[in-house]
């Protein structure tokens, strides 16, 4: 009820922005913040509220926040490269509602992502690599005391700066030990959602199989436990109402930004070696023979099938809404899918596929970081084409901020650079990036980046361990052979040069640092690092330059004074000693 009540909160707010819209000296609004039907709780529980937001403003201020575009943020999870249409044409999976705004819009080709949840999801909210914010090693677990350090700057604190209403739907992972973590106090009016990597999608509990069994319900609304134990609706549709009655219920004339990162196409949290997919009405009717027998596959392709209807959800509240027009819309990838070789280091597989990309999940090679995105913006004088310049997520910060009439020179101490100029005017406009730090992380040994060269071909250095060095390959899409592939071709289909998923020259990056020309062979089968020495040595100087602006790592191990068991069964931010349990107004 909570969660309505808020909405029917917002629906008034929304009407007293409209007064004050239509009459710039009616600022003084006390009589209507005394309006009974008005929750006080709402009031006070959200500060930056539109009405209080509107309330501050001065007379004039409003009317340029209007026009303002409304940002939505598409957030994917552990999305296989080769997993939507419109990348490798596959025959599986098809994504009408998702190849329609990618087409119209304009596709990263290469877009650049840290290999897990949590560094990559740092990276976005911050304009900075994970390694600049400590976020370098892992993915946040449930009961471990550490997260997105309180003192950066993140997304939602710089757009409420241009008067923007901000809203946070789904997955959160970046930290939850303590109350300043949770996104309702990182500028977020509005939260709903889990603070961990996934949850049961019924009772909404998360939690570890290793080193201990513990788990606990980790449902939250602006920071406070959800009060709903179990559900007949899975979570990827709770929160896909929620993002739509927040599109409904937002002020008519006040842009907004949301964060809606969804758990699809992630893998199930009760076990950590099978896709949690039960949804009967996620089970594709599946056209291709040759992958029924893949049962695993087949579940995952309904979770696809599930995460292009979300998305189609979204835009069709936006239409309802009239605001599509003035909203920029990415769509994007955390990392890619995780690869059943590597199940037991990354909580398990969800059977996607990133071929012909090498691995997958967890690592630097391509098929962990090359990840599937694009922007779709009416505002955009040029759309309708594949970008193929260097994006890293972190750029995703002062492209919008751009996009949204923001001045860059604001975003002090990011190290992401704005696309937005290059994208309206592509042919005027030179790259804006030669660089990507896929990451650089001393606890586990791994580090890679990639420059592009005068000649605008890109190198690749890999370096250090990947996982336990067992299995270094590639993983062609289940169901499909060199016979039949089952796809068509794209705009960006990868062309590997090579015989796909063989090895030519190996690469053992825990013994010596490997080389690739991924411009000519994006498939990493070819190491050439003792073929061009001068350029290997180049890059690992730059690494070792960019390693001197490295945040502490964050990184702590599970604490027992966390275990849910101690908290009626719920993750709560054990870490605030007076402030565990949630406040009673």
């Amino acid at each position: 009820m909570e969660g309505y009540r808020f909405l029917y909160n917002l629906r008034i707010c929304c009407a007293i922005v409209e007064i004050i819209a239509a009459n710039s000296n009616a600022m003084d609004i006390s009589s209507l913040l005394t309006d009974r039907r008005l929750d006080n709780n709402f009031l006070r529980q959200l500060g930056s509220t539109p009405i209080n937001q509107c309330a501050s403003l001065p007379p004039g201020k409003l009317s340029n926040y209007a026009n303002r575009p409304n940002i939505l943020i598409f957030m994917a999870d552990d999305l296989g490269h080769a997993d939507i249409g419109y990348s490798e044409g596959s025959h599986q999976t098809p994504t009408p509602n998702i190849d329609k705004f990618a087409y119209d819009g304009i596709i990263l080709n290469r877009h650049y992502s840290h290999p897990l949840c949590t560094p990559t999801r740092s990276a976005f909210m911050t304009g900075k690599y994970a390694f600049q914010v400590g976020m370098q090693t892992g993915a946040i677990s449930e009961g471990e005391p550490w997260g997105l350090p309180v003192a950066f700057k993140i997304q939602p604190q710089y757009f409420k700066d241009l008067g923007y209403s901000t809203y946070t739907v789904g997955k959160w992972h970046l930290g939850s030990h303590t109350r300043n973590h949770y996104p309702s106090s990182r500028g977020f009016d509005y939260s709903f959602g889990i603070t961990s990597g996934d949850c049961n999608w019924y009772d909404f509990t998360a939690g570890w199989m290793k080193p201990v069994p513990v788990s606990g319900r980790a449902l939250r609304e602006n920071g406070k436990i959800f009060p709903l134990n179990q559900s007949t609706t899975p979570f990827p549709e709770l929160i896909a109402s929620r993002a739509e009655n927040l599109i409904a219920a937002s002020p008519p004339n006040k842009p907004w930004y949301m964060f809606f990162a969804t758990p699809l196409t992630h893998t199930g949290f009760d076990n950590f070696d099978a896709v949690q997919h039960p949804v009967k009405e996620y089970h594709l009717h599946i056209n291709e023979s040759a992958i029924l027998k893949f049962e695993e596959r087949v579940k995952q392709l309904g979770s696809i099938h599930a995460l292009d209807r979300t998305f189609a959800r979204l835009v069709k509240a936006l239409k309802r809404k009239g605001v599509l027009n003035n909203t920029i819309i990415i769509f994007v990838a955390d990392n890619g899918a995780p690869l059943p070789e590597s199940a037991d280091f990354i909580h398990g597989t969800n059977h996607g596929s990133n071929w012909p990309l090498r691995q997958g999940k967890g690592t630097l090679f391509e098929g962990g970081i090359r990840t599937l995105s694009f922007i779709w913006a009416p505002m955009l004088q040029r759309r309708g084409f594949v970008y193929d310049d260097l994006f890293h997520i972190s750029d995703w910060l002062p492209t919008l901020y751009e996009g949204a009439g923001g001045n860059t020179a604001d975003l002090t101490g990011i190290s992401a650079v704005s696309h937005w100029k290059r994208f309206h005017d592509y042919y005027a406009i030179g790259p804006v990036r030669d660089e990507v730090v896929n990451n650089i992380d001393g606890v586990t040994n791994q580090y890679s980046i990639t420059i592009m060269e005068d000649n605008g071909k890109l190198y690749k250095l890999l370096g250090g361990n990947v996982f336990n060095n067992s299995y270094l390959g590639w993983r062609r899409t289940e169901g499909t052979s060199t016979s039949d592939e089952m796809k068509s071709w794209t705009p960006l289909s990868v062309n590997c040069n090579a015989p796909e998923g063989v090895e030519r020259a190996p690469c053992q990056p825990w013994l010596t640092d490997c080389l690739f020309d991924i411009t000519s062979e994006p498939c990493e089968t070819n190491n050439i690092a003792s073929v061009y020495p001068s350029t290997l040595r180049k890059l690992q100087l730059r690494l070792r330059a960019l390693n001197d602006t490295a945040y502490p790592p964050q990184i702590l191990p599970y604490d027992p004074a966390s275990n849910p068991d101690l908290y009626d069964g719920f993750w709560v931010p054990w870490k605030d000693i007076h402030h565990v349990l949630d406040p009673t107004i």
